[in-house]
């Protein structure tokens, strides 16, 4: 999924840009986001031929010099018919959006529950990621968001997920863990890979909503605890923006 931010303003690129990580790491959805500081380089961009799925529009943009419906009218001439957010600090424009087909429109100060509410309605289509399992003559994919853990057992390791199912994967745990290559996922043992939206609470091991026990690597458990310690508020401080 391609997402566009065009922005005037450092800062509200750099919070629109971390919300919309955590969304879609959240919710497994491949994603590629570029930021634009200047309305006519959007539109220099569509006009060449980049279409973005999804075009993250402010209202007042290069000093108030040029105006996000304007701009998406333009857009909109140019045959762009991705979907175009609007980001206002009022709500006086929010009935004209609707003439150019807008799919949102959020009011400062950024929260991360209105990016939800918005882009929920947009991901439906788009294809989450997943990571896929032989099972005999067939092959399932499970999304990121279903695994709760994978646990190496002698030379097979076993993906154990939310729905209390587990399967077989004949393959090492570090091979996984290069697959999987999601910030999610904790290497916190030479047998466990953990996804850390599943941890309950931390001490000498993972307790995990579930109920089950992941070791931690005692030798670095503080190292360990902090990487997921950290995890957790960067995630909060997205939420709560």
């Amino acid at each position: 999924m391609l997402i566009a931010v065009c922005n005037d303003d450092k800062q509200d690129r750099e919070t629109v840009s971390g919300l919309l990580y955590t969304y879609f790491s959240e919710r497994s959805v491949e994603y590629k986001l570029v930021c634009y500081e200047k309305s006519h380089e959007l539109l220099y961009s569509v006009i060449e031929d980049y279409r973005p799925d999804v075009i993250f529009l402010d209202v007042y943009m290069d000093n108030y010099k040029s105006h996000g419906i304007d701009v998406a009218k333009e857009l909109r001439k140019n045959n762009f018919d991705g979907k175009i957010i609007f980001i206002a600090s009022t709500p006086i424009f929010a009935v004209e959006s609707y003439d150019v087909n807008a799919s949102g429109y959020l009011m400062k100060p950024y929260s991360y529950t209105k990016i939800c509410s918005v882009m929920n309605r947009i991901i439906i289509n788009y294809s989450i990621k997943s990571y896929s399992v032989k099972i005999r003559s067939s092959v399932i994919r499970i999304p990121y968001n279903d695994i709760v853990f994978v646990e190496s057992i002698n030379s097979k390791c076993v993906l154990h997920r939310s729905d209390g199912s587990d399967y077989t994967v004949y393959r090492h745990l570090s091979d996984i863990e290069k697959e999987l290559d999601d910030s999610r996922f904790l290497r916190c043992h030479q047998s466990y890979l953990v996804n850390m939206n599943y941890i309950s609470k931390a001490d000498k091991s993972f307790m995990l909503f579930s109920g089950d026990i992941v070791n931690i690597r005692q030798r670095n458990l503080r190292a360990i605890k902090k990487q997921y310690f950290d995890y957790i508020k960067n995630k909060q401080d997205m939420q709560y923006m």
